[in-house]
């Protein structure tokens, strides 16, 4: 009987380490699988989908490397908070709000033709344009989102909040810059000019160009947020498209009702504007007569960004309040 025991003790050992070898199996296991979920529950949390107009795409939760693909947004994407890794165009050669922002930034190409490989070696999670002609390029490199260029500040904004999930800061800079520009307007209308009908010129080496509101210039502070009129003819010709070029002939009929102008020179236009401003045409209209022509830099109201209107409801205000 004590030899069969004996024997027996043997089978049970092994019975015995074969149990705790599967419990520390199915432990493994179950622990591994747990594990996988948790990362797919990461993985989950790090991306979002977002509603473009090329259709449902998934962006980072909270984008940390934003490239600007055109120069236009760069100030928006800065107001937010937000550094880019990269920025196309010119903008920091030229823009007087922008250069010490951007400075060490990585330039990516010119406005609307990026540099394929340099944006690539960026690394970036989230590209911006307005050009859907680049969209197939860029979209290889990163999750690309295109806005157009023909949204106002509220509604670009508003958009590049929702992509870089910064949507709490949009609507507070909406907020205190709308706040801002409506003190703006009580000023005007304080000092007896808030009815001041406005026209914006700008000269080129061949062309006389009028600004509607929609393409940078102050167009849009001018006549949305300050809530001033352009003469009738300049809004038939301009505001639709966003700006017209018109004729020397042109002048008086268009710009005669203007009780104030707004005259910007590019660079190469110094021949064009003795040769304008010179005539008795010009002269002989009533806001030049009343002293009411306000020189603007080309490059100050060329852009229309978050950063560049901050400035500019400043700067244009003051012109009409001198």
């Amino acid at each position: 009987m004590q030899n069969n025991t004996i024997r027996f003790i043997p089978f049970l050992l092994l019975c015995l380490i074969f149990i705790i070898s599967g419990c520390s199996n199915s432990n493994e296991a179950q622990g591994s699988e747990e594990k996988q979920n948790n990362k797919d529950k990461d993985t989950t949390a790090d991306v979002r989908e977002y509603e473009s107009l090329n259709g449902t795409i998934e962006l980072p939760a909270n984008p940390e490397r934003v490239l600007v693909a055109v120069q236009d947004y760069v100030g928006d994407v800065l107001a937010l908070g937000v550094e880019p890794v990269g920025v196309a165009g010119w903008i920091s050669e030229t823009s007087p709000y922008h250069k010490d922002l951007i400075k060490g930034i990585e330039n990516v190409g010119e406005n609307r033709e990026v540099d394929v490989e340099k944006a690539m070696s960026l690394n970036p999670d989230v590209i911006l344009t307005y050009d859907p002609n680049m969209y197939d390029k860029l979209s290889k490199i990163a999750p690309t989102v295109v806005i157009p260029l023909d949204y106002g500040y509220h509604d670009r904004i508003t958009e590049i909040g929702k992509v870089l999930n910064k949507q709490e800061e949009a609507n507070k800079w909406i907020k205190t810059f709308e706040s801002k520009a409506e003190e703006k307007k009580q000023a005007l209308i304080d000092a007896n000019k808030g009815d001041i009908k406005v026209a914006i010129v700008e000269l080129s080496a061949k062309d006389i160009y009028l600004m509607g509101k929609t393409f940078g210039r102050g167009g849009q502070i001018i006549y949305e947020l300050l809530e001033l009129e352009a003469p009738k003819p300049v809004e038939e010709e301009a505001f639709k498209k966003g700006w017209a070029s018109i004729s020397e002939e042109m002048i008086p009929e268009i710009l005669g009702e203007a009780d104030h102008i707004l005259l910007g020179v590019r660079g190469d236009a110094e021949k064009m504007e003795s040769t304008i401003t010179e005539s008795s045409l010009w002269k002989r209209l009533p806001a030049v007569q009343s002293g009411n022509v306000h020189p603007y830099s080309v490059d100050a109201l060329y852009y229309s960004d978050a950063i560049a209107l901050e400035h500019q409801l400043d700067q244009i205000t003051a012109m009409f309040l001198k």
